[in-house]
């Protein structure tokens, strides 16, 4: 994966960024690119980005674009006429918070609007399918309550959820201290 100067860790954490963006709905390459800047703490240019990723400079190209698109990273130069230096900030919840939203997108609604779709032919087949359009019944339910619940989500901004999660995390290893983990 990586070039000689990324010790393993790196490496292995960025590859499993890698595997693990495109299964959240985002593209690979920006993952890997936004998690050695996150990792690296400092601002990287673009040759150094290639070499230690492993990347061509079109590859690397687009991944800043995509990121840049999401303000995801910021570029800016050390000195007049010297090459763009790039850095994330130091809070991975940006990343996935819009990993978050990017799958709310892409399956809520179009999820929501299957079911209703499916319901509706099922019921109308006649009796020998009431079976079936009950239970599309029961998973649009479900569906409907996911949407309401990410619909109240985003009215709270990014810190907000960025603590309830925080909260929920904290409570639910506190559960697991003191009552033991469940199997």
């Amino acid at each position: 994966m990586s070039g000689s100067s990324v010790s393993p860790p790196v490496a292995r954490l960025i590859d499993f960024l890698g595997d693990l963006g495109p299964r959240w709905g985002l593209p690979e390459v920006p993952c890997r690119v936004h998690g050695y800047l996150y990792l690296m703490a400092r601002p990287l240019g673009e040759e150094e980005l290639c070499e230690d990723l492993n990347l061509d400079e079109a590859a690397l190209r687009e991944a800043l674009d995509w990121l840049s698109d999401y303000q995801l990273v910021t570029s800016y130069l050390l000195e007049k006429d010297a090459p763009k230096r790039w850095q994330t900030d130091s809070d991975p919840w940006n990343l996935v918070l819009k990993a978050l939203e990017e799958r709310r997108r892409r399956e809520i609604g179009p999820a929501v609007e299957l079911l209703r779709d499916c319901q509706h032919e099922a019921a109308s087949e006649g009796p020998e399918s009431q079976a079936t359009s009950l239970q599309i019944g029961k998973l649009l339910s479900l569906a409907e309550d996911v949407e309401a619940i990410d619909v109240q989500a985003r009215r709270l901004s990014r810190d907000s959820l960025r603590q309830v999660l925080r909260v929920g995390g904290r409570a639910a290893r506190l559960f697991d201290r003191s009552f033991g983990k469940r199997a």
